[in-house]
């Protein structure tokens, strides 16, 4: 069994509850992945149940797309959605899966086409007592780039699906990258379990092209994040509300001026409980790396002042989960040759409790976002671990 340890800070800012043996408090549970797997995605539904799909490749390089269910303390045997070798595989925008009552909900994932490197289009299943055949979200069709996809359930047998939409920029050349009318788009669409697009949205004309999107279901609507662009070359992350069918006006959670003509592949994490939602995003502003953190106490149409999370020059790759009393918020910090992954636990006001950390991560770009989720009092996390020959997806519970 491999063990984990409780970093206690005691400074007049920060405080933590230690337990007296903060060893067990995080453990490796067996996983569920073979050899060869990578880029796991981890969601809790509204019954607590958690559910987790990654990938694994094959000899002949065909990928393949996995999930299992935690239940009676252990990963259930893995089960097959889709499998093919014509998908775009990639570090950082990589298939996702959502549940609900226990159940599977939807799956996506990215299937290359004729037109480029990063040409390829947006695949999904819909489960509807078994997976629906697979469909496409967008009806472009422009051999362009469609992804970094995020999703939610809205109802028992609807989610909403947001992802960036590359339209626009069909033909775009080189020296056309400034011109916004040919940038990365910001779309949305209300799904059902059938598969059948209800309603799509075009929430933002100008965005930062390869960014993860965040989005969740609220009391009185949806919010989503993701890093604009705007023609001055200012990355920072931005938020809309669905409220009453309507999308609200995009607006900066906050302006950390992060001016780069590039896109830093780094996205926010968004989760939401009652009237709270918490955003963590990276930032690279004034050439100094911060990962920060900031809470709505209004359903995500205005946040506060961010929380200052970490200056030591993190790495980012955030990922938020929230429960009735307390937010984890979790993000990659070099360690000498490797990273850790920092967790921490708030409580809803912004109050830090606890930190934790978990060693021996790459800092790599091929080891992908780690990922942390609930289930009942403890949280699940998930990573890619690249090893010495395979990578393979490890589990951890934090009891």
């Amino acid at each position: 069994m491999k063990y984990f340890g409780l970093i206690c800070l005691t400074t007049s800012l920060l405080f933590a509850a230690c337990s007296s043996t903060p060893e067990s408090r995080i453990k490796e549970n067996p996983s569920p992945a073979s050899d060869n797997s990578f880029y796991p995605r981890l969601f809790t539904d509204n019954t607590g149940t958690v559910i987790m799909s990654w990938m694994e490749q094959d000899e002949n390089s065909v990928t393949k797309l996995k999930y299992a269910t935690f239940t009676n303390e252990t990963w259930g045997e893995p089960v097959e959605i889709a499998s093919d070798s014509t998908w775009f595989v990639n570090w950082a925008d990589y298939p996702a899966i959502i549940a609900r009552n226990g159940k599977p909900m939807a799956a996506h994932w990215l299937d290359k086409v004729e037109g480029g490197t990063y040409a390829y289009h947006i695949r999904m299943k819909a489960y509807n007592e078994g997976w629906t055949d697979a469909f496409t979200p967008h009806t472009d069709n422009t051999p362009t780039e469609h992804g970094f996809v995020s999703m939610t359930p809205a109802t028992d047998s609807t989610y909403m699906a947001l992802w960036l939409d590359g339209r626009q920029t069909l033909d775009r050349a080189v020296d056309d990258y400034a011109n916004m009318n040919k940038a990365m788009t910001l779309r949305a669409a209300h799904i059902s379990n059938t598969g059948d697009i209800l309603e799509d949205y075009r929430l933002d004309e100008t965005v930062c092209d390869c960014c993860q999107t965040a989005i969740v279901k609220t009391v009185i609507g949806y919010a989503a994040a993701y890093r604009n662009r705007t023609s001055d070359e200012i990355r920072d992350i931005y938020t809309t509300t669905l409220i009453n069918d309507k999308w609200s006006e995009p607006t900066a959670i906050y302006n950390d001026n992060w001016q780069i003509a590039a896109c830093p592949v780094n996205g926010p994490a968004i989760d939401a409980h009652g009237n709270t939602v918490a955003v963590a995003w990276f930032t690279g502003a004034n050439d100094e790396a911060l990962v920060k953190m900031a809470l709505s106490q209004d359903h995500g149409q205005t946040y506060g002042v961010p929380i200052l999370l970490d200056d030591q020059a993190p790495l980012g790759r955030v990922d938020l989960n929230m429960s009735d009393e307390s937010l984890w918020v979790s993000w990659l910090r070099p360690n000498d040759e490797d990273a850790e992954l920092v967790i921490r636990k708030y409580n809803l006001n912004g109050k830090m409790v606890e930190e934790y950390s978990v060693p021996g991560l790459s800092k790599d770009r091929s080891s992908g976002f780690p990922q942390i989720t609930l289930n009942e009092d403890r949280l699940m996390i998930s990573y890619t671990d690249l090893g010495d020959k395979n990578s393979t997806v490890k589990t951890l519970n934090l009891e």
